[in-house]
């Protein structure tokens, strides 16, 4: 039965896709911007792990990244993810970003679990030098300078911060993500001022 089910049932008509194709067993994604998105059920690990699990590879321009996958009803693991990709994948992760990014990204991704009551995220990304802009309005897009972005577990909570690659000591965005999925983001004045296509005002923290 799998392998017959199509590919359209893993992913609704979102305004990232640009066509699918295959099957859940084996298929594709296209995604705004350019790059592809590629997997392979995993049958073995899908029966010990009570769910659906499935090896992925993203390609296109500046991208090249791969992982593994496991999908629950209301959870979601992701791990030994590693590579490069560009920030129009992050529409794929976070549809609803309210701004879209030109830029590269070197992600090492141990472990993103969200859903249940151990969530957490561990890993890293380097960003090259690019821009952003609001996806509303007619603002033009802001350069960004290269940032370091990091996630560590620690106790029950995971803490998240964005810095810029060259001062990893400036605080541009904290943010917390707790076990059971409570999210704090905190921008910083300098984020804010580096980061004005947030929408987030310097000082200020939002509870999610």
């Amino acid at each position: 039965m799998v392998a017959t089910m199509p590919a359209s049932l893993l992913f609704g008509d979102q305004a990232w896709r640009t066509g699918v194709s295959g099957t859940v067993w084996h298929g594709e994604v296209g995604v705004a911007g350019g790059s592809v998105l590629r997997w392979d059920w995993a049958p073995l690990r899908s029966i010990t792990s009570l769910g659906f699990a499935a090896d992925w590879h993203a390609t296109g321009a500046n991208t090249d990244l791969g992982g593994r996958a496991l999908i629950r009803p209301g959870r979601m693991v992701v791990d030994k993810v590693s590579g490069s990709a560009d920030a129009t994948l992050l529409h794929l992760a976070a549809p609803n970003l309210p701004f879209s990014c030109a830029m590269t990204m070197q992600v090492e991704l141990p472990r993103l679990a969200l859903g249940g009551d151990d969530q957490e995220i561990e890993g890293e990304i380097a960003t090259d030098a690019g821009s952003c802009m609001p996806t509303r309005g007619a603002a033009a897009a802001a350069p960004v300078p290269p940032l370091h972005i990091t996630a560590q577990p620690i106790g029950n909570e995971t803490r998240i911060r964005i810095t810029p690659m060259a001062q990893q000591r400036q605080e541009l965005v904290t943010a917390t993500l707790a076990r059971d999925g409570g999210f704090t983001v905190t921008m910083t004045r300098d984020g804010a001022a580096m980061l004005p296509f947030a929408g987030i005002p310097g000082g200020s923290s939002i509870t999610f």
